[in-house]
């Protein structure tokens, strides 16, 4: 009986390894590839699945769907692939590229990638961060305003992390093991969790009720400023610092520590440290089109500026059968698969019930974001590939970041310098694996979290023509309401995200060429992003222990038969979690035995096909 599995799974390892040819990348790219306009005579002659969004979970359920021989087709209402993962220029200033969203990642990004797109080669290689600074630190944690001498957090791996706090904070050296070991805890239950996405929502639905997973519901219902405030109790400035230091990455989380999961808190301090940080070569647009090209090979389409007006279903059994794009096209599918956001799902579906129970959890806030060029070379303008992250912390509010945040939501124009939280990263630097020492062209973002509301009233003068057409990076710009108003805040969001640039990495002086400022309402307009929400639905506590909660986020939608969802709203955010949702709806579309030989091709391609491609398969265009 115990040779059974085995024997099964070589059976299948066999049966795959006939059966299924990974891809090999063609000599040389298009210029055209993810930019194909829709067209039905470009149309597969039968469309078995209508995907609709081209982030990585669209992208990623489709490539896998494709793997098994399913027509796909994929609807982008962008001018360019990739959601959150595409790379963009201001007003054509091509020597400049700025990353839409993906900021950072892990390195196990690289084998979800090569997984999804099924191919011969690693189609995108990444980078560690830390391998490509002189220090070999990939972030550091600054505050505000900081003691005399005290110097930003430096973070390598968790080994280091710890040693460093427990260096600087040698009081709380118990406190700082029970929380890593906490983190520890907590992210090995949300690993079995979103593995446990593969089964139907009943057994979702034990698992969290079980007792084994007591420590998830514990802590992944409180929020982030409670759970540390218990973990590190105390009012003390050393006791404030340290929290300070540990809400770390909160920034790239979407959402503030008040409000926040602690769940989330664990994975991106105490998680990612265990695993990396990387960034794709090349940029991050490179993992769209890697996934683009093999979509294509394979039989299928994706098109961009084809935005999807509803989603249609059958009068009688009110099972999905395809979409309707804002043009006025209609193309039928035996599945449709919507990786737009939950709630950008439920408005396509005019004619679907809605659900009984209104989800609770609500968006996430946005980013306002600086986009800025830099004249010079790395060294010249003081620069790295390491992410810096600075906390709402100053003397005045006793180094307490936890306070300092609420500050700023209340008046984010308003406060200190030192109480504006910011991530600071440069994309051109982490591009070339830090080896762009003689480039004079560098890119700055600085990413701050803000809400929908501080810009609400500036909504499009045209929405329904913005939904139909969709919006380019290009001129003319969205016309806004109040524009005035608009540009005036805009203009001071570029003032002070540029002055706390010069004064942390002072060498970039005199050398800003211009500053782009995005806030929540451009992550809506080119994202279509619901209310602006940088990162879909908000990390609350409810989501991630609420039944009713996991149920209506189920991938299989709970009310229309032959619809599937996938992206950041139903596993977890980030551009890796995205593409693994993605994997894992199509594995579920496509039943249990596609899924066993999915994990036999898996194996087989992480230990046979392994690698970056030959020289001669180049990924230059024409």
């Amino acid at each position: 009986m115990c040779c059974a599995p085995l024997a099964l799974f070589l059976l299948l390892f066999v049966l795959d390894f006939v059966l299924f040819r990974p891809l090999r990348a063609p000599a040389k790219r298009s210029k055209s590839l993810g930019n194909a306009r829709f067209s039905a005579a470009k149309l597969p002659t039968e469309v078995d699945a209508v995907v609709i969004g081209s982030g990585q979970g669209g992208l990623s359920c489709a490539s896998v769907l494709s793997q098994f021989g399913e027509k796909v087709v994929v609807l982008e209402q962008h001018e360019v692939t990739g959601g959150g993962a595409h790379c963009f220029a201001v007003d054509g200033k091509s020597k400049w590229r700025f990353d839409a969203g993906h900021h950072i990642t892990i390195p196990w990004h690289e084998q979800v990638l090569h997984l999804a797109c099924g191919t011969a080669h690693t189609p995108v290689p990444f980078i560690k961060t830390a391998a490509t600074t002189d220090d070999g630190y990939s972030d550091r944690i600054a505050l505000g305003e900081a003691p005399m001498g005290e110097t930003p957090l430096p973070i390598r791996d968790d080994v280091q992390l710890v040693a460093e706090l427990t260096k600087r904070f040698p009081q709380h050296a118990a406190n700082i093991k029970n929380y890593m070991s906490l983190a520890d805890a907590v992210q090995m239950r949300f690993g079995i969790l979103t593995g446990a996405a593969i089964f139907p929502m009943a057994i979702r639905q034990r698992l969290l009720a079980s007792w084994f997973m007591k420590p998830w519901r514990d802590w992944a219902s409180r929020t982030t400023t409670d759970a540390l405030r218990t973990i590190f109790p105390g009012d003390d400035e050393a006791t404030n610092r340290l929290r300070s230091y540990m809400i770390g990455l909160w920034l790239d989380a979407g959402s503030p520590p008040a409000r926040c999961s602690f769940f989330m808190q664990t994975a991106v301090m105490g998680g990612w440290q265990k695993l990396g940080v990387s960034y794709p070569t090349g940029g991050p647009q490179q993992t769209a089109l890697a996934m683009v090209e093999v979509i294509e090979q394979r039989g299928g389409a994706v098109f961009v500026r084809a935005p999807v007006a509803s989603i249609l279903t059958d009068s009688g059994s009110g099972a999905a059968c395809g979409v309707r794009l804002e043009s006025g096209d209609v193309i039928r599918a035996k599945h449709v698969v919507s990786a737009a956001g939950y709630r950008a799902t439920e408005k396509m579906l005019v004619d679907a019930p809605p659900p009984s129970t209104p989800l609770q959890t609500e968006q996430s806030a946005g980013f306002v974001m600086a986009n800025i060029a830099l004249k010079g070379t790395a060294s010249e303008l003081g620069i790295s590939a390491a992410n810096l992250w600075i906390q709402p912390a100053n003397k005045a509010n006793n180094y307490d970041a936890l306070v300092g945040e609420v500050s700023y939501f209340a008046k984010p124009l308003d406060v200190e310098l030192s109480l504006v939280p910011v991530g600071i990263t440069f994309p051109s630097v982490k591009e070339d694996g830090g080896a762009a020492g003689g480039v004079l062209e560098h890119t700055c973002q600085m990413l701050c979290l803000g809400e929908y509301g501080w810009f609400g009233k500036h909504t499009p003068v045209d929405e329904p023509g913005l939904a139909k057409n969709g919006a380019r990076h290009a001129p003319p710009h969205v016309a806004r309401k109040e524009q005035a108003t608009y540009d005036e805040r805009k203009k001071r969001w570029a003032e002070r995200l540029e002055q706390i640039l010069t004064d942390v990495y002072p060498k970039t002086k005199g050398k800003i060429v211009f500053t782009d400022i995005s806030t929540p309402l451009t992550l809506e307009t080119y994202l279509r992003a619901e209310r602006g929400a940088g990162v879909g639905l908000d990390a609350t506590p409810a989501r991630f222990v609420s039944p009713d909660e996991l149920s209506e986020l189920d991938m299989r939608h709970p009310r229309v038969p032959n619809l599937w969802r996938c992206g950041q709203d139903y596993l977890m955010y980030g551009q890796i979690l995205s593409a693994a949702s993605g994997i894992v709806c199509a594995l579920r579309m496509l039943g249990p035995l596609a899924a066993l030989r999915y994990v036999c091709r898996s194996v087989r391609l992480l230990l046979l096909c392994g690698g970056p491609p030959a020289p001669s398969a180049s990924k230059k265009a024409d």
